[in-house]
């Protein structure tokens, strides 16, 4: 396929050219013309007087109907066809041209000839050749036309034509006057050839300029989708944690949109001064176990910060496994570096099956792919190395809590007995100080089961319970209990709500009851003496909502936010209990939404605080 014929199939596929209904328009167009020219016929003899030779032109007529009709069929046929052949149109386009050129001619001849008042129909047609044919197509038409006119001319000049004067505005004796004649002939010739020149060049200068835009919109297509993938990965790397999983995604994505036959990441190891593999794609294990690369044999223009092009890879001496990477298939290689915030931190390779010549536009862009990469890959290693400290941290206090557990509970047995008496006599005083130690151990104690929980659930991701059906107005009479007397010394009024029917919820015992102790005895804590507290326990279709409220401090709304971070405390809850550790909401939080439920909370600062928890019920 020639140059034109692939911009007309480029545009056809575009939506842009549509040559059957073109083919279909001029058809249409022949069909109007020869009822025009059938009109004018016999206009011409019976009411101008013309004498035309009429039976000749309607004859003419008849058979480019004839041809009209076949060309038609052979349109309707194409619509028909599952696929389209550019070839098949072009003969068609050539079949018209050839039958216009017969019919023009014999119309032409019974028209007065030279002197027709037709004759600059062919200046149209010239146009249209120019416009619709390739351009030694139109050259050659026009050259026919050129043949065909003198022909005629000469034929008529020695009389083995008869010349039509009447149908001609020119007078007779013009008519037969040589000179005005070939005048004519060759004015009209001139503008003829003239004509099709400029159509073929302007043609021409038109398919260039197509081809240049159609060139541009390809470039641009494809530098879209680019900077598409490039977002795309840029959203992905943000987006996934670790470094193996960005690692993956970024040779998968190099791979598939650079068609190239693998990809290799080799980060720098800075203790041994290598290069080690740590992801690829499209390569044999063979490959990828052939070790790591020693900086001083080979990569130092890649280490620099340039991109590096191997079109063979045999000419390569720099190459530390030639053997290796010719039995893998590889002939050429595009090696860039993966440059970081302060330095290049390792190499993106491409590897090709046939020798390959990377434009620059390809460089530029893997190479801005592999700077992004690089980016990510930093991030990740910061992320894996926050981990590995987290859960370091949190190992630790684990061990720790585990570690200080044992001896504080010997020390406040120990604490227990002295106070008691049974190891002599103390004084009040000595009571006191022995009381106020084991408070301290306590708090201690607390603070160091609290720890417990939330890093058990920090380094596992979720909390352990063994769910069972458990009955709320069971959980609320214990917690009535436990509180009762701790309400009485602060002469606190705590009133109890629950509905008469059983209510139940899928939970961990325990983690339910922390739930209710830890937010009536926060209640309690900061409510001040003489106060009113309400546990209120309804059922909201299938749902269970316990509401906890207090007419005590309350909570500022800039501090409401934060009430449940971890070891985040009001200024006004620090002052009432400065022992607090605030991990104690925060782990009610955990526990109630890991049950699949919620809490909110409601509070002004001096008028007091309520908590809403809702759980499915069961």
């Amino acid at each position: 396929m020639d140059e034109h014929q692939e911009i007309k199939a480029l545009f056809y596929e575009k939506g842009r050219e549509e040559p059957l209904s073109k083919v279909g328009w001029w058809i249409l167009l022949r069909w109007i013309l020869l009822g025009v020219t059938i009109l004018a016929g016999l206009t011409g003899n019976f009411l101008l007087n013309l004498k035309l030779p009429l039976a000749h032109i309607l004859l003419l007529c008849c058979l480019t109907a004839f041809l009209n009709a076949l060309l038609h069929y052979q349109l309707f046929t194409l619509k028909k066809a599952p696929s389209f052949e550019f070839n098949l149109v072009d003969r068609i386009t050539y079949i018209q041209f050839g039958t216009d050129l017969v019919f023009i001619a014999g119309i032409f001849n019974d028209t007065g000839g030279i002197a027709s008042p037709l004759l600059f129909y062919f200046l149209f047609h010239v146009i249209l050749s120019g416009v619709l044919l390739e351009r030694w197509a139109c050259f050659l038409y026009v050259s026919l036309v050129a043949l065909m006119i003198l022909t005629l001319s000469f034929f008529e000049f020695i009389g083995f034509v008869p010349h039509v004067y009447r149908a001609s505005f020119i007078s007779k004796d013009l008519q037969d006057n040589p000179f005005f004649v070939f005048f004519l002939l060759f004015f009209f010739l001139m503008v003829l050839f003239i004509s099709s020149s400029l159509i073929s060049t302007l043609l021409k200068r038109l398919r260039e300029r197509i081809s240049q835009l159609t060139e541009l919109e390809e470039k641009l297509e494809d530098t879209n989708h680019r900077l598409e993938t490039l977002n795309l990965i840029a959203v992905k790397t943000a987006t996934t944690l670790g470094l193996t999983p960005r690692l993956d995604l970024i040779c998968g994505s190099v791979r598939e949109l650079m068609g190239v036959k693998g990809v290799l990441i080799r980060l720098l190891d800075e203790r041994t001064n290598r290069l080690e593999i740590v992801s690829s794609c499209g390569l044999s294990d063979a490959y990828i176990k052939t070790g790591p690369i020693d900086l001083d044999k080979s990569y130092s223009r890649t280490l620099k910060g340039k991109p590096h092009v191997v079109l063979d890879i045999t000419s390569e001496p720099s190459l530390q496994y030639p053997e290796e990477i010719k039995k893998e298939g590889i002939v050429s290689m595009l090696a860039v570096p993966l440059q970081g915030r302060e330095k290049v931190i390792g190499t993106l390779r491409l590897f090709t099956s046939e020798r390959r010549e990377f434009t620059q536009e390809e460089i530029d862009f893997v190479s801005a792919l592999a700077s992004q990469g690089a980016i990510s890959i930093e991030n990740a290693r910061f992320y894996d190395v926050l981990k590995r400290q987290d859960e370091a941290k949190n190992d630790f206090i684990i061990l720790m809590t585990h570690e200080l557990k044992a001896p504080l509970s010997a020390i406040q047995g120990l604490l227990d007995v002295m106070r008691k008496g049974y190891v002599g006599a103390i004084t009040d005083k000595q009571k006191e100080l022995i009381e106020r130690m084991q408070k301290r151990i306590d708090s201690v104690l607390e603070l160091s089961a609290e720890l417990l929980d939330i890093y058990k659930w920090q380094s596992k991701g979720v909390i352990d319970m063994a769910l069972t059906s458990v009955s709320l107005k069971d959980q609320i009479q214990k917690a009535e209990d436990l509180f009762k007397l701790i309400a009485q010394k602060k002469s606190i009024k705590i009133s109890y709500e629950v509905p008469d029917e059983q209510v139940n919820v899928k939970a961990g015992e325990e983690e339910l009851e922390k739930v209710l102790n830890n937010l009536i005895s926060n209640a309690i804590k900061y409510t001040p003496i003489g106060g009113n507290i309400s546990v209120v326990l309804r059922l909201v279709d299938k749902q269970v909502t316990l509401r906890v409220k207090d007419n005590g401090i309350g909570i500022s709304s800039e501090d409401v936010p934060k009430i449940f971070n971890e070891f985040f405390r009001t200024k006004e809850a620090k002052v009432i209990d400065p022992e607090g550790s605030g991990l104690g909401l925060p782990f009610v939080k955990k526990i109630v939404e890991s049950l699949g439920g919620t809490i909110r909370v409601k509070s002004e600062k001096g008028q007091g605080t309520e908590f809403m928890v809702t759980l499915p019920r069961i």
